[in-house]
Parts: structure tokens; C-alpha cells; sequence
């Protein structure tokens, strides 16, 4: 086992808190859906049409419904397993929604960059999250196997106020943090409660799409509290603080390779 393993067990058993950050570079590997062969044939059909750009997300939701793929199933495992009987909290950059059916308490995750789990309104107009309509995700099901022509699907909208209807995600033209807004205070109040606690910081794959959300807030806070002690895993971006490098350890690595290798 990789001595990088033995010490990070060994913090996280240490801890008397555990707080990780799952980075978009753990996001699911939509290449998957690139290389359908019946997707090929959509994006050949609608040839860049803005008009039937909604049905991607669509697909996407589709494709995390047929099946969990193995390799973030067992990655997830190892850390649900290093996390057994800790006291943690997870934020998630992802919008693949993984983490929710990987055995974790959600009531210890928050996701600020939205996912696949709720809609809303694209313009936002009441502050309100909706049920994907099943409706129209079974006529998108139906096109994608062929058995509804394109020009009969009609885009999702709004009830309210009849704009278009979007996945709840970072993205879409007014976002609604309603969707996520409960948890982060949650989490804000779990992290105000782990000052000058032995705490450890486990990030993975957390780049410069959204530093502001894992990165930096992570090593402010191991900055702080002296009783921290951070790990940064990721390909490139794995550099540490000079401040915190004496209370940190970073890993050049994927960090979904990195958990696996256990």
C-alpha cells in the first residue's frame, strides 16, 4: 500500500472532524455518451440547432438512470468506508449527483453547483425548484430510441410564468441557490464548529473552475486552525500553500485513480 495511503488513514482515524471536497475533477466522464452511436446520430440530426440544445441534459440524466459506473462506485466506496463513524461533511462540485446514491449521508453533503436532482425556472421567477417532468424525459427516451420523430418533442417550461424549464445547475441564465441554500448553511454551522478541532481536509480534484468554493475557502481554513492538516489530490493543480505546506501534503494524481489504489 502507497505510504501516501498509510499517513492519510491514519489522519483521517486521528481526526476529531473530517471535511472533503469533491472537485469537477471527479465529475462523471460524459465521453460515454460522445461515443453513442445513436447520440452521434442526434447531434448529426440536429446539427447544432439551439432549439433542441435541451434535449442534451436529457440524455445526461438518462444515461446516470441506465446504470452506476463501476469505477466511481468503487472510488466512492473506499472513501465512504475511510469516513465510517466520522464526523465529516462533503461539498461536491459535481453536478453528476453520484455522491447521492454512493451511501453517504446527504444530510452531510452540499452541492452549490446544482446537479440532476431538481428543475427551475431558467429566469428564476419565483424561487422555486420543480420535479423533473417525467413526460418529457420519457418523449426524449422515446426519440432516442427511435420510435418519436425530433419535431414532435416540445421543450420543458415553466408553469409559472412559461420560460424555459432548466436542470438545476450553474449554467442556467438566473440560477436558483434555493436548491442548495439549506445545506450550505448547514455546512457554514458544521464548519464554524470545527475551530482549533483536529481536523482533516481531504480535497480531490478541486481546480479553478470554482475556486472559491473548495480551494481557497479549504486553505484558509487549514491556514487557521493549526490543528489541521490538509491533502490536495489532483493532476496538475496539486500545489499547496507555502503557509500550510508544513500542515499538508499534496498528491499528484487523479484523484479517482488515488482512491482506487487503495
Amino acid at each position: 500500500m502507497d505510504i501516501k495511503w498509510v499517513e492519510l488513514r491514519k489522519k483521517i482515524q486521528e481526526a476529531e472532524l473530517v471535511l472533503v471536497g469533491i472537485g469537477e475533477e471527479c465529475q462523471y466522464d460524459w465521453s460515454a455518451l460522445l461515443q453513442d452511436g445513436r447520440y452521434q446520430e442526434i447531434e448529426k440530426e440536429t446539427e447544432g440547432d439551439e432549439r433542441y440544445a435541451w434535449i442534451v441534459p436529457f440524455l445526461q440524466k438518462m444515461i446516470l438512470r441506465r446504470g452506476r459506473d463501476e469505477r466511481w462506485d468503487r472510488a466512492y466506496q473506499t472513501l465512504r468506508e475511510m469516513l465510517f463513524g466520522k464526523n465529516y461533511f462533503i461539498v461536491s462540485l459535481c453536478l453528476d449527483d453520484y455522491l447521492y446514491g454512493a451511501g453517504f449521508d446527504d444530510s452531510k453533503i452540499v452541492s452549490p453547483c446544482g446537479g440532476f436532482r431538481m428543475m427551475q425556472c431558467n429566469k428564476n421567477c419565483a424561487g422555486k425548484l420543480s420535479d423533473m417532468p417525467e413526460k418529457d424525459y420519457e418523449a426524449v427516451l422515446r426519440y432516442y430510441r427511435g420510435e418519436e420523430p425530433l419535431v414532435s418533442l416540445e421543450e420543458p417550461v415553466c408553469e409559472l410564468c412559461g420560460e424555459k424549464l432548466r436542470f438545476n445547475q450553474l449554467g442556467v441564465e438566473r440560477y436558483a441557490q434555493e436548491g442548495y441554500l439549506e445545506q450550505w448553511n448547514r455546512y457554514t454551522k458544521w464548519l464554524q464548529g470545527t475551530v482549533n478541532k483536529k481536523l482533516c481536509i481531504l480535497e480531490l480534484g478541486a481546480g479553478m473552475a470554482y475556486p472559491g468554493i473548495a480551494r481557497f475557502p479549504f486553505e484558509k481554513v487549514a491556514y487557521y486552525n493549526q490543528k489541521a492538516f490538509m491533502y490536495r489530490v489532483h493532476p496538475h493543480l496539486f500545489q499547496l500553500g507555502e503557509e500550510i505546506a508544513d500542515r499538508g501534503q499534496a498528491v499528484a494524481d487523479d484523484p479517482i485513480d488515488f482512491l482506487l489504489k487503495l
